[in-house]
């Protein structure tokens, strides 16, 4: 029973033996290690490195309405192939279109007036800019003076006929009164009668007034007022004699500008209801409909460019150093099982926050347009 025993220890020690006498030649499996955007893998320091990361396109753009107001039509949908400069929905432009017309109005308008200003005022003008003068001197002259005796009696007279024919239309008016009682004129013949009755009557009452004031002379408001009347129409006639000053002719040009300015504002505005596509590519999304009001605070539509595409991977500190830019990589995409190479085109010179990895992009041609926007691809390296 004991060398039985020492048997069985004699063999333990043995197989030990062996078992650490091959771990010298054993080789380490190395785990695969998370990246910020996919993950990647070695075997050994002379195996492949696998990266994955996602596909995305070179170019996207999110539109936007310029200014809101309601969709006319839409001329796209998601998956449409669009060239640059294509339209991909119009505004209404019923109201843009008329405040261009206003704008080209007052442009031609003020464009008018500044070419009257530098021709100088014509000399008839400037006649009647004197006469006009000449009149409010007069006026002022004759209230300051005075009626005189002539005119006096002249308003007394026109005082009695003014009410001469208030009391004959008002005698005409009792007698046709008394005929419609009876039915002998009609009611419309009552009324013309009164009518006058009523003329005649503002009539006396205007030539009554008149006589007043002819006798009691005028106040010394109304003369002020007629002589403030006479210095603003010589500011006129001197204004129409000597044209213009170089600073009125400032004015005049700077409204043509603001006019000016005020018209390509509205072509602007109208251009703009036709919203374009900055790019080729396809639509991605699409957020407006015929009818609906935009916001120009909200996206409408998304397109992209997937021509060529670009896999984005995370990359640790430790691979780093294996890429550069131009580099040419091994692509593989599952969703399409297509091998094919691409060029790192950019290395971001400062690692993640979060995920202290490396952005780096590969660049694909996808002429043939199997890849799409969000596919995994696979870079090996």
């Amino acid at each position: 029973m004991m060398k039985a025993h020492r048997m069985k220890i004699i063999v333990g020690v043995g197989i030990a033996a062996l078992l650490l006498s091959g771990c010298g030649s054993a080789q380490p499996v190395e785990l695969p290690m998370a990246s910020a955007q996919g993950s990647s893998s070695t075997t050994s320091e002379k195996t492949t490195h696998v990266f994955t990361g996602k596909m995305v396109g070179i170019e996207e753009v999110t539109i936007y309405a310029k200014a809101a107001g309601r969709v006319a039509s839409v001329h796209y949908d998601i998956g449409d192939r669009v060239e640059g400069n294509a339209v991909l929905f119009d505004l209404e432009k019923t109201e843009l279109e008329a405040s261009l017309q206003m704008a080209k109005a007052d442009l031609a308008q003020a464009k008018a007036k500044w070419e009257e200003a530098k021709k100088g005022t014509r000399p008839e003008e400037i006649k009647y800019a004197e006469a006009g003068w000449q009149q409010a001197i007069n006026k002022y002259q004759d209230v300051k003076n005075g009626k005189r005796p002539e005119e006096l009696v002249q308003l007394q007279a026109a005082l009695q006929s003014a009410k001469t024919a208030y009391e004959l239309s008002t005698a005409k008016k009792e007698r046709t009164q008394t005929l419609f009682s009876q039915g002998a004129v009609s009611e419309q013949a009552l009324e013309d009668a009164q009518a006058v009755v009523a003329q005649a009557e503002a009539q006396y009452k205007r030539s009554a007034e008149e006589l007043t004031l002819a006798k009691a002379g005028v106040t010394d408001s109304a003369l002020q007022a007629l002589q403030a009347n006479v210095e603003q129409m010589k500011s006129l006639y001197d204004k129409a004699k000597n044209g213009f000053t170089p600073e009125q002719l400032a004015q005049f040009e700077a409204n043509v500008q603001k006019a000016e300015a005020a018209v390509s504002n509205a072509e602007y505005q109208l251009k703009n209801a036709a919203v374009i596509s900055p790019l080729k590519g396809y639509v991605s999304a699409n957020n407006i409909h015929a009818g609906e009001m935009v916001n120009a605070s909200l996206p409408a539509m998304t397109v992209v460019n997937t021509d060529q595409m670009y896999v984005v991977i995370g990359v640790s500190e430790a691979d780093i150093a294996r890429f550069t830019v131009d580099k040419q990589v091994d692509v593989s995409v599952e969703a399409t099982h297509d091998k094919l190479q691409g060029k790192v085109v950019r290395i971001s010179p400062k690692a993640d926050a979060g995920t202290n990895t490396f952005t780096v992009k590969i660049l694909l041609d996808n002429a043939k347009g199997h890849f799409r926007s969000g596919m995994t691809g696979e870079v090996q390296l």
